[in-house]
């Protein structure tokens, strides 16, 4: 019906905008009373105009919502880098020989609690080349030897004292850190140092930015320290025959030595045993009376 078909219109067009249009119906009758053409007038035309501008509105808030998002989006994502940490010089009071568990030997870093040490770290790319055109904050904290963070036990004095906080300039930082805590206390467990960039963020990702150094024995008294064992000679066994053949030859040369000193004192012997008994026959000789002839 005429009706049905201008409420349908009147829907359309008011759901395009979301308000009431102005919607004017003309119908074009015969002389019969039948319904030859309808017309609309304004209504559609108007809401069409609206429509548009407002579509068109739409589309740049859309693409000024994307335009935001997208930096947002890179903002948080990890940042991959070919710099990293390394410890260019760690300097100690002493190093001891230890042995392991297994019976083996190894080296022990040695520090003492009332003394600082140092130790320098530098910044290198990814082909190992140092970095000098960088300034990264760097902090040195203490850790256990496997790795677990040291809890401080008394408000006395920190843990780590000295130059916690340095600025990697030109590539290369140098601290100066003292460890007051004693292995002896802390269940003879050892330390080590880790340094890692003051801003935690860059640490997640920059991860090649964090490096430990070997453990440390702390102690309070360094004391002597003890002389290395002997190193095996190279040659191994065929060095110590060597030894063995030329003290043989030694040994054979005394022998013989002593053999012919041993001949001449049986030579001597001898021989004075032969003066002696000339001396003695002298003297016998000597004390016998000489026997005087008579006179015819």
């Amino acid at each position: 019906s005429v009706a049905g078909l201008a409420t349908s219109c009147w829907n359309m067009a008011a759901s395009g905008n979301g308000t009431t249009p102005s919607l004017d119906v003309r119908l074009t009758r015969s002389q019969s009373g039948n319904i030859l053409d309808i017309d609309f007038i304004g209504g559609l035309s108007e809401v069409a105009g609206s429509s548009a501008p407002a579509a068109a509105a739409a589309a740049p808030a859309t693409t000024t919502a994307i335009a935001t998002v997208a930096p947002s989006c890179s903002s948080t994502a990890v940042v991959i880098s070919g710099r990293k940490l390394r410890i260019l010089e760690h300097r100690v009071h002493k190093v001891e020989m230890r042995t392991r568990e297994n019976g083996e030997s190894e080296e022990e870093l040695v520090v003492s609690n009332l003394r600082p040490f140092t130790l320098k770290v530098g910044v290198h790319d990814s082909a190992d080349v140092p970095i000098v055109d960088c300034s990264l904050p760097l902090r040195a904290t203490l850790l256990y030897e496997n790795g677990s963070a040291v809890k401080q036990t008394s408000l006395s004095e920190p843990l780590l004292v000295g130059e916690t906080d340095v600025v990697a300039l030109q590539g290369a930082a140098t601290f100066k850190l003292r460890i007051t805590s004693l292995s002896s206390h802390r269940d003879k467990q050892r330390f080590r140092i880790q340094v890692a960039p003051q801003e935690e963020s860059l640490t997640r990702t920059e991860p090649l930015l964090s490096v430990v150094t070997d453990p440390m024995k702390s102690v309070t008294k360094l004391g002597r320290a003890m002389p290395p064992p002997p190193l095996p000679s190279p040659g191994g066994d065929a060095a110590a025959e060597g030894v063995k053949r030329r003290c043989r030859e030694t040994l054979d040369a005394h022998a013989q030595s002593i053999a012919q000193l041993q001949e001449t004192h049986v030579q001597i012997a001898a021989e004075l045993e032969a003066v002696a008994s000339l001396a003695q026959r002298a003297v016998r000789a000597k004390a016998e009376p000489t026997s005087v002839a008579a006179p015819v």
